[in-house]
């Protein structure tokens, strides 16, 4: 068996894709499995704004999360930087230290293309690999719902202890990171238990 650690990311962007736009803010939380046996997410988190790589900004997608261009280049981290740190973060906060890092999103193949692209734009080496899991799709098969019904707000109502969003600080990368780390680890301590 091979010990894991998986790491719950959550990305804010300038646009819909990688390349053409940017990834504006990043957010990570490490969820590893308990002295009991159940998965939980850890108080580790990791946090980052970006300064732009691209010059696409869709003033739509700007506007769901608040993040200015302005901002960005004010306040925002070197890309190189903030993906070497993310690597050296996720490698140190492997539970157990030679534990393989997993890459967990919610609409994961959002997230992970445009950190897979960061990566390779950057020329930093991705901890995570060419694999990542899917919360939305590991909600319909343990909760058995169509996809159309595995958005944050339903699985809420399902998952009595993730409670609802607190809409004021939705769509920050820190705040969603750890949301989508309590929705994995109530989805892996569901019964019958998930194989490790």
């Amino acid at each position: 068996m091979v010990d894991i650690t998986y790491f719950c990311i959550d990305i804010e962007a300038s646009g819909p894709v990688p390349g053409l736009f940017n990834m504006v803010s990043l957010g990570a939380v490490p969820v590893v499995r308990g002295t009991d046996g159940r998965w939980v997410p850890t108080q580790k988190d990791y946090y980052a704004v970006l300064q732009p790589m691209n010059d696409g900004f869709d003033p739509a997608a700007m506007a769901i999360h608040g993040i200015s261009r302005a901002e960005m280049e004010r306040d925002g981290q070197d890309p190189k930087q903030v993906m070497r740190e993310l690597r050296e973060w996720s490698l140190a906060h492997c539970d157990p230290p030679k534990a393989r890092p997993v890459f967990v999103g919610h609409n994961a193949v959002f997230d992970w293309s445009f950190v897979n692209y960061y990566y390779v734009a950057t020329g930093e080496e991705n901890p995570f690999g060419w694999k990542a899991v899917d919360t939305k799709v590991l909600a319909m098969g343990r909760l058995r719902l169509p996809w159309f019904q595995t958005h944050k707000e339903k699985l809420a109502e399902l998952l009595p202890r993730l409670g609802p969003q607190d809409r004021s600080l939705t769509h920050r990368a820190d705040y969603d990171a750890r949301y989508q780390a309590v929705i994995l680890a109530e989805l892996l301590n569901l019964d019958p238990p998930m194989p490790s």
